[in-house]
């Protein structure tokens, strides 16, 4: 009875914390020790990210700009919401909270960026990142970005069993198109966990404990979202400030170097670094600390170089970008398989995702058409002519991906865009 007690007790009494319990730094070092194969694939990771800031370091030294401009990258969100007492199972408006934390941080709008100490001011970066709600699902249906899934489990422990439905919790949404987030009652003090890019597609995501998901009014240290801030900053490549080791590396040059992490709320300057003996101290209020949430406010220009080296042609999780999960819906949702995508000029396109073969159909003649396929950077990858009516196309070697089909008939052109797993 006393065990049940105390896990019952880690869903309600966070204020207790002395710091915050990041779980990211052991759960991938374990990662890393039981996939070889992970290990290699860091380096290419890490050998494409120096490469990225290097160049981006000399564009920015010859236009006197950021070249990134006014670009804006929007990564579509699912939150898995895994409850065994209703009190568990978070409302919408709570998640839209942390959504709305997330839109703010990532942009220095936060309200208490001009908490920001002077001394750091210049090195504070809009990252010009927008988080938004999945609305269309892996299988074409219209979302609002939320599952929820009543589960006998009471608490979950850093083994990503919260990321598989055949284990009680839900597996991910693709990983390429999406961020998944899990919403569920960690273990005792552990707030949250994330994986790096990389990572195997069936565990990519972030997991967060339910009391500190958005923004709540129980007076908690971690009451203001942050933690979900400072998660995804890890899924985003960043590390922590002191590259979790004494003085380490966390990969970026204009955070000062680190002995460990900071706890509570720091008074500037914080001169408790051996290895930063400069007059300013540890940059304790940037996300990637461990400060509680009312002192965080801020990532810097060079972690912004880091994160969005990732999204570059051929980065980690480039992919994003060409997602259609903030798209229509091309499956009414009481429509049963097969998947059909459709076009207001009339075009239907099954199965879809496709792997093998894509049908068309159409109201219209196709026989004698010819179609074209062109991948998300506008190349054409496959072409031929229809020879049927509803005609099929074999996809089977091209790669996964999103595709936008063309079709030249004798007098127009209409397309229709689909997916290959």
């Amino acid at each position: 009875m006393r065990t049940i007690l105390l896990c019952v007790a880690s869903f309600f009494y966070s204020t207790a914390f002395a710091q915050r319990d990041c779980g990211t730094d052991s759960y991938w070092q374990e990662q890393l020790r039981a996939n070889p194969g992970l290990i290699a694939r860091q380096r290419e990771i890490s050998i494409f990210t120096d490469k990225f800031i290097h160049s981006s370091s000399m564009q920015m030294k010859e236009q006197g700009a950021d070249p990134s401009g006014s670009a804006m990258i929007t990564i579509p969100v699912v939150v898995h919401i895994l409850y065994e007492d209703p009190i568990q199972n978070i409302s919408e408006a709570q998640v839209q909270s942390q959504i709305d934390v997330l839109n703010a941080d990532f942009r220095s709008l936060n309200s208490d960026i001009e908490k920001v100490p002077n001394a750091f001011a210049p090195l504070v970066a809009d990252c010009q990142l927008r988080f938004e709600l999945a609305k269309v699902d892996p299988e074409g249906r219209a979302t609002n970005g939320i599952v929820r899934k009543q589960t006998g489990r009471m608490f979950w422990v850093q083994d990503d069993r919260m990321k598989k439905t055949s284990l009680g919790g839900d597996d991910p949404w693709d990983s390429r198109r999406y961020l998944n987030i899990w919403v569920c009652n960690l273990f005792s003090t552990l707030l949250g966990y994330s994986t790096f890019p990389g990572a195997p597609p069936d565990k990519d995501g972030v997991v967060i404990r339910t009391d500190v998901f958005g923004i709540n009014t129980s007076g908690s240290a971690y009451s203001k979202g942050r933690t979900t801030t400072h998660e995804i900053g890890h899924w985003l490549n960043l590390k922590h400030l002191w590259g979790d080791a004494p003085c380490g590396d966390d990969g970026v040059d204009d955070t000062p170097q680190q002995k460990t992490y900071s706890n509570g709320c720091p008074s500037f300057p914080n001169l408790s670094s051996d290895c930063n003996p400069g007059p300013n101290g540890d940059l304790f209020m940037d996300f990637m600390d461990f400060t509680d949430d009312a002192c965080m406010q801020m990532f810097t220009q060079g972690q912004k170089q880091r994160i969005w080296a990732i999204f570059a042609e051929g980065g980690p999780r480039s992919s994003i970008l060409t997602s259609n999960a903030l798209g229509s819906p091309w499956i009414d949702s009481l429509q049963a398989s097969p998947s059909v995508a459709s076009t207001p000029n009339g075009i239907f396109v099954y199965p879809n995702p496709a792997n093998m073969q894509l049908r068309i159909r159409d109201e219209s003649e196709l026989s004698g058409s010819s179609y074209m396929i062109y991948n998300s950077t506008g190349r054409l990858v496959l072409s031929g002519i229809c020879n049927s009516h509803t005609p099929t196309i074999n996809i089977g070697k091209l790669a996964p991906g999103i595709y936008f089909l063309k079709l030249i008939g004798p007098r127009e052109k209409r397309g229709a865009q689909f997916i290959k797993n």
